[in-house]
């Protein structure tokens, strides 16, 4: 699972990310936030691109010597992409008048204010779910980084400075 996640991590965020930005046409709720994300959306990009780039690159290898996550990397991303994939689904939008405010939940059960309410707060929650995550994963890949560049530079030289 963990080279499974580390290989899926490109394609993935790519899809997601368009998810976040977009998903929620698919259930025929279009309007206004398609602008207003679209800065948070080039944000969440430029910060996913990180963090691949930082798993790419990281030192951390199987037996077989193959690139790969360690665990905590490997749940931080997979929970990412699920506050992503949750926001996208439950995040309303709104149009220019007063009652076009929908959400995927008022397609599905009907318009009524408390289940706008409902999934502004279950959007809201799996938001934060996705930005504390990704720190989460952040730190761990820097860490990892770290720690392997330590490793590398400390191979062969005496640090002590004793003969």
């Amino acid at each position: 699972m963990r080279r499974g996640v580390l290989w899926a991590m490109v394609p993935l965020n790519l899809l997601l990310l368009v998810w976040v930005w977009m998903g929620r046409f698919a259930f025929g709720v279009g309007g206004w936030l398609l602008l207003i994300l679209l800065p948070v959306v080039a944000v969440l990009g430029i910060g996913l691109l990180v963090t691949s780039i930082l798993a790419f690159t990281q030192d951390g290898r199987d037996p077989d010597g193959r690139r790969t996550l360690t665990g905590l990397q490997v749940w931080s991303q997979l929970l990412v992409w699920v506050g992503m994939l949750g926001f996208g689904l439950f995040v309303p939008d709104f149009g220019d008048t007063e009652d076009s405010v929908q959400s995927s939940l008022t397609k599905l059960f009907g318009y009524s204010d408390g289940l706008i309410s409902t999934s502004f707060v279950i959007a809201l929650a799996f938001g934060l779910l996705t930005v504390v995550t990704y720190l989460a994963l952040l730190v761990a890949l820097i860490s990892a980084n770290r720690r392997g560049r330590r490793t590398a530079v400390g191979v062969g030289v005496d640090v002590g400075g004793a003969a």
